[in-house]
């Protein structure tokens, strides 16, 4: 059941960060490659669904992906940790065991590098608890991505006066 729990990020939970180079006319970029330096995640089943959501969210933003010389190169890192979350004691009740439970929380961080030099010029983070519910894998996977590429590509950068 463990490795089912691999990577499922709970939708409601989920918090998002994006910094891009402001630099970087994002308009020229009409194709992308993976990289090989990815951290997958540890379920098979978990990281096909994230490569789908990129591969699809990308290609909703009329970015194509080649098998090779794309001049995006995308790679993403998937983990899951675990810690102990604390329930409030509740105060007046002696007997009532302090009640501790362990939380398992999923990251995935996707990095877009320009294929010519090299450089991350996009990041997206996702993070938060996970969902059990192995029918939810798919759709919590595509909402963490979806909602990282909700504003991509960046504006266009405005030339200075």
């Amino acid at each position: 059941m463990t490795t089912l729990m691999t990577f499922l990020l709970l939708a409601a939970a989920t918090a998002t960060s994006v910094e891009y180079d402001p630099q970087v006319d994002f308009s020229r970029y009409e194709t992308w490659s993976w990289h090989r330096a990815v951290t997958p995640a540890a379920n098979p089943a978990t990281d096909k669904r994230i490569r789908e959501a990129i591969d699809t969210g990308l290609a909703a933003r009329g970015i194509s992906r080649v098998d090779r010389d794309g001049t995006l190169l995308v790679v993403y890192h998937a983990s899951k940790t675990i810690e102990i979350d604390l329930a409030p004691i509740q105060s007046g009740v002696a007997s009532t065991p302090t009640r501790i439970r362990y939380v398992e929380k999923g990251s995935l961080v996707v990095d877009l590098l320009d294929a010519a030099s090299g450089n991350v010029v996009w990041r997206g983070h996702a993070g938060g608890a996970l969902k059990f519910e192995p029918s939810e894998v798919a759709k919590q996977v595509t909402t963490a991505v979806e909602k990282l590429l909700e504003n991509f590509p960046p504006p266009a950068r405005r030339p200075v006066p």
